[in-house]
């Protein structure tokens, strides 16, 4: 046992010997050391920018950094857009995806039901003047049956919702 308390003593007395017998050069070292660490803390600067915050190798992600001017000040909203390839929106398989995109999306966890926007929402709707005063509706009224009478209605409806250049494409596409 006192062999290996002196080993130790020996290694703590080698130790104390260094750094007390060569106290001006410790001292410049932690100075310079203390100086070094002080320079890169100047150099350090918060960020809390978004991109640092997602993932941005993810295709989804790629993709909203490519359109994020058209996305701006949106917070913590998506939007799903569908297109329609052939013609314009206003036929039945069209209306139909729609409908589809629409209840997927309406039954996702987490999402706010009263923010959302789809020409199947029925807080989207239609006003206009007419002779008695105004008259509106659900912009697909719950007549809708996809038939051309309903799909007639349907743009004439959507033409007097101002959602036009909003939910619905310009070009009705």
């Amino acid at each position: 046992m006192t062999s290996m308390s002196s080993h130790h003593q020996d290694k703590a007395t080698f130790l104390e010997r260094l750094i007390f017998n060569n106290r001006p050069a410790v001292i410049v070292i932690c100075l310079l050391v203390s100086v070094f660490l002080f320079w890169q803390a100047t150099l350090i600067r918060p960020s809390t920018s978004f991109e640092k915050m997602i993932p941005l190798k993810h295709p989804f992600i790629e993709k909203m950094m490519e359109h994020r001017n058209d996305l701006a000040n949106l917070g913590n909203t998506v939007r799903i857009s569908v297109e329609a390839k052939d013609g314009d929106i206003f036929t039945k398989e069209y209306m139909e995806t729609l409908r589809q995109v629409n209840d997927e999306v309406f039954y996702i966890s987490g999402v706010d039901r009263s923010g959302l926007k789809s020409l199947w929402s029925p807080s989207v709707r239609w006003t206009e003047v007419t002779e008695e005063g105004f008259a509106g509706g659900e912009v697909i009224p719950q007549s809708y049956n996809g038939s051309a009478d309903s799909l007639e209605q349907l743009r004439n409806n959507v033409l007097k919702s101002g959602q036009v250049g909003r939910l619905v494409a310009n070009d009705f596409k």
